[in-house]
């Protein structure tokens, strides 16, 4: 089997130099997987070039470009680094340049679980994070793209892109979906293109923790970066993506409430703290609120007209109650405040004395 790593990189040189040391090092034992990698390189202005000038004189196996222009893009990033690598190969593991291998067998484990299933060869395989996994647990899990995500979580199986290996054919779906063009692009694109180009497809999960974040938690230097690229408000277009999946017909069936599932919680959990932090500043205007919550509301239409979306449906009308009694609560405490700063008593300036 061919394996493609591909890193779309920009201003991380350290981080990418201990990213490739440890494809490096897991390179070496896949004796059944030939791993090439290809750095996409976001015009850096760091030393990344030069730590992958060092890496290339290990040999060929490191492939790199430095595109002319920067681009602040997700989208645009991520077509630059599945379009630009012209190089042979079966599958194709995306990874974050803050991300690293952590297990010197992950392409051993990964090229024989792909073997195991020759007969029906996976769409895309999820290799969980290392932090999340359990001790010991070296299952692989199979089943449908769309009933796996039900179960599991559409953003915990393919938000992340460092989790993600793709066969290639489906690398060419993906690059043909007009997904790519739904303006304005969510904060999870690539998981929407994904889920159209594997849907109805198989999946594998592995359970055993092969790859994790090189940081403990998010850096200032992160969450910067998520700032610039207003990855906040991307999270609301999550609803519209999937509704327009749903509108030219990819989505053939209704999604479960487990699909909105995103670590220990739901999305809609992580929209209603936004929406109640917006409800308690007297300034957000109304129709901001009206908004929020008319998207909402439209997961009940991603969910069906089954049990989970009365559930879904029953939560929303409640929520909609608190946030407007939470906005009459603000709007009496203001007006209280004001009342508050007005003189108790009249009084008149009196007329300046005679000048001497």
């Amino acid at each position: 089997m061919r394996l493609l790593v591909v890193i779309p990189t920009w201003n991380r040189a350290n981080y990418l130099d201990k990213a490739i040391s440890a494809i490096s090092a897991a390179r070496t034992r896949a004796r059944n997987c030939h791993v090439d990698l290809f750095i996409s390189d976001n015009c850096s202005s760091d030393q990344t070039s030069a730590v992958v000038a060092r890496w290339q004189e290990t040999g060929s196996w490191v492939r790199y470009r430095r595109w002319e222009e920067h681009t602040t893009c997700w989208t645009e990033i991520l077509k630059r680094a599945l379009q630009g690598a012209d190089l042979a190969y079966d599958y194709l593991w995306l990874q974050g340049d803050d991300d690293w291998v952590t297990d010197s067998t992950a392409y051993v484990q990964l090229a024989e679980a792909i073997q195991a299933s020759a007969g029906d060869p996976p769409a895309l395989v999820h290799c969980c994070q290392t932090r999340r996994s359990l001790p010991g647990d070296h299952r692989i899990l199979a089943g449908n793209t769309e009933e796996l995500c039900n179960t599991y979580g559409w953003h915990d199986l393919l938000g992340w892109i460092s989790s993600l290996v793709i066969s290639k054919d489906t690398v060419t779906r993906m690059m043909i979906s007009p997904q790519w063009e739904v303006q304005a692009p969510s904060a999870f694109i690539q998981s929407e293109v994904l889920l159209e180009a594997a849907y109805g497809r198989t999946m594998l999960i592995l359970t055993a923790g092969l790859i994790d974040p090189q940081d403990e938690c998010q850096t200032p230097e992160t969450l910067e970066r998520w700032a610039k690229g207003n990855a906040g408000e991307k999270y609301w277009r999550i609803i519209p993506g999937l509704l327009n999946l749903k509108k030219r017909g990819v989505l053939r069936s209704p999604l479960t409430l487990g699909f909105f599932r995103y670590l220990t919680y739901s999305f809609w959990d992580r929209f209603a703290i936004e929406v109640m932090s917006l409800a308690s500043i007297s300034g957000t205007p109304d129709e901001v609120l009206e908004d929020k919550l008319r998207l909402l509301g439209f997961f009940g239409v991603l969910l069906g007209y089954g049990e989970d979306r009365k559930l879904y449906e029953n939560w929303v009308e409640g929520f909609r109650e608190d946030v407007w009694e939470v906005r009459r609560a603000v709007r009496r405490i203001h007006k209280r405040i004001e009342n508050s700063q007005r003189p108790s008593y009249s009084f008149s300036l009196l007329p300046l004395p005679p000048a001497p």
